[in-house]
């Protein structure tokens, strides 16, 4: 039985235009020949095809694919000129297109020379022509969708050749200020995660990969389809287990934009992908630190809210139910200070109940020292403000973290005075007297009172 190959078709007028321009300049191959720069049979091959494909073009590929695919690799690898990169690479994803059976000719290339049909497109990557970086990219992108798994390839060489398309993606695309560019790289890194093997190859190199993918799903450019496209993207990777349970830890605000995500998107695809993704990272071993998350963002409140909307997916309904079935179980095992806890995980601090409860720094500061002052620690490490910050929120941010720690250590030195010692050999009551010439008059505030407490109890700790 023959498989159809579906080709993958990008939804990007940037892209075409680009594709257009170059079909439209006419290549000299005779020229060239002449010059030595291909042999005379290559230039007869190549010039025999027109411009554009059509039926003529097809028929005389069909009857000679295998020498067509040697072709045009072998002027790919070869060739010094832009103009005849541009062409070929347009060429390869004209034909992955509009011929997509040639696949099979292009990939059996790598019968003959392991390197293809993979390293001569990989390496078009690093042009200095962005024209031929993109295309290059859509045809590694087909390729991939179509070869996979890899089977001519090692797992090495697999790995290798999806790092440094990824890489490409997020780093060069989706990291860009060019929209056009966001939104090529995010379509190209979907349909690559819809392909299980590849999901923990992109996230073997979440380091560079995951942070541009993050920044433009939360960014609020772009319209409702990059968004989609994005969150679809985070979707896919959460069905890998190493993905579900890592993301919470590397990425914790990836919890609450998906939440509110949830909460303020009017689009229905969108809800169910960012409902399904939480599920998704709730669906693991030892997943408690994410339900503590989510009741302290007011994840029940949310889901309650979303249910009593009216939706037309029916999987949306039964997801919603679910998640409010986890969330009802545990809520009553939330303690104030797991809430705390989650809240300095996020390092976003706000002057929620905890920090001017009485009752709870009475019950628990014990809590603070254990573990050699793990919370403690956690907590002076925000104290570290760059105040040429140019993000004015996160400035904001910065400064209202630094009040609100300056008053927990206050709160933690009335007691259990033994602390001042800590604070002193970890630095942390430099900086916090530091702080009583801060340009912000909330964390002078502060800051001016722990100095107080800190020099009232050096003598007695």
């Amino acid at each position: 039985m023959t498989v159809e190959i579906k080709p993958f078709i990008v939804d990007s007028t940037y892209i075409d235009d680009i594709s257009s321009s170059i079909r439209s300049r006419p290549i000299p191959w005779e020229a060239f020949a002449q010059s030595d720069q291909l042999t005379n049979d290559q230039a007869k091959q190549m010039k025999a095809l027109d411009r554009e494909l059509n039926a003529n073009t097809v028929d005389a590929i069909l009857k000679q694919k295998d020498i067509y695919a040697a072709t045009i690799f072998a002027l790919l690898n070869e060739s010094q000129r832009d103009d005849i990169t541009k062409y070929l690479v347009v060429l390869i994803s004209d034909l992955l297109t509009e011929l997509p059976t040639i696949s099979d000719s292009l990939l059996g290339l790598s019968s003959i020379d392991s390197s293809l049909p993979y390293r001569p497109l990989l390496k078009q990557l690093n042009s200095s022509d962005e024209a031929i970086r993109l295309v290059a990219a859509y045809d590694l992108t087909s390729l991939l969708i179509i070869d996979s798994p890899l089977k001519n390839q090692s797992e090495t060489e697999v790995e290798d050749i999806l790092k440094s398309l990824f890489e490409f993606l997020a780093v060069k695309l989706l990291a860009s200020t060019n929209i056009n560019l966001n939104y090529f790289g995010v379509q190209c890194i979907k349909e690559l995660l819809c392909i299980k093997p590849y999901r923990d190859i992109f996230w073997k190199y979440q380091a560079k990969c995951f942070p541009p993918l993050y920044k433009a799903m939360s960014d609020r450019r772009g319209d409702l389809q990059m968004k989609y496209y994005c969150i679809l993207s985070v979707w896919l990777l959460t069905f890998s287990k190493k993905v579900a349970a890592e993301l919470p830890v590397f990425f914790p605000d990836s919890i609450d934009f998906l939440l509110t995500n949830a909460r303020e998107s009017v689009k229905e695809k969108i809800v169910r992908l960012s409902i399904s993704s939480i599920l998704n990272l709730l669906d693991v071993p030892k997943n408690e630190a994410v339900i503590k998350h989510l009741l302290v963002k007011k994840g029940l409140d949310v889901t309650k809210q979303l249910i009593e909307r009216k939706w037309a997916d029916e999987e949306l309904k039964a997801d919603l139910e679910k998640l409010l079935g986890v969330l009802n179980d545990a809520v009553d095992t939330l303690t104030t200070f797991d809430e705390y806890a989650n809240e300095l995980n996020t390092k976003k601090l706000s002057w929620s109940p905890p920090h001017k409860s009485e009752e709870f720094w009475i019950e628990n500061i014990g809590l603070f020292k254990e573990n050699n002052w793990k919370i403690l620690t956690k907590l002076v490490t925000l104290l570290d403000v760059n105040e040429d910050e140019t993000d004015g929120s996160a400035l904001q941010q910065g400064f209202l973290n630094q009040a609100i720690v300056c008053h927990d250590v206050s709160q933690i030195i009335n007691h259990w005075p033994e602390v001042v010692k800590v604070l002193e050999k970890t630095g942390a009551k430099t900086k916090i007297m530091t702080l009583m010439n801060s340009p912000n008059p909330t964390v002078k505030y502060e800051a001016l009172k722990t100095t107080q407490n800190l020099v009232a109890h050096s003598f007695s700790s």
